[in-house]
């Protein structure tokens, strides 16, 4: 199971003035008892975090929105761009037009319901 998990609040300039809802997205893999956030930092430097249902629910009541997806993830490309790329790419969606965390929030609602 694949949760994507999208946020509208940003450290970075970029994402603040290029995204319009939402400017960030993350994956959360769950694995037998284990869940695990992959936090994309920059290009090289994704950071693993555990995290539980209780953490999913404090982040929703931040303002996140989650997807949850029946897949398995693919592969996971430390080497991606952007964390929009970096989710794609985990979760097989090989469409050159989605380039930011609106698109994809946009294209999973339109393919998943």
């Amino acid at each position: 199971m694949v949760i994507i998990g999208f946020s509208d609040k940003t450290s970075k300039l970029i994402p603040r003035i290029i995204c319009r809802h939402f400017k960030h997205c993350v994956i959360i893999t769950k694995r037998a008892k284990t869940m695990s956030l992959h936090q994309f930092v920059h290009r090289n430097h994704v950071v693993r975090i555990a995290i539980s249902e209780r953490g999913i629910a404090q982040l929703e009541s931040h303002g996140w929105v989650f997807v949850f997806m029946h897949r398995t993830p693919q592969k996971f490309n430390r080497h991606a761009w952007t964390c929009v790329n970096y989710v794609k790419q985990s979760v097989g969606i090989k469409k050159f037009w989605i380039q930011t965390p609106d698109a994809l929030y946009k294209y999973l609602k339109k393919n998943l319901t």
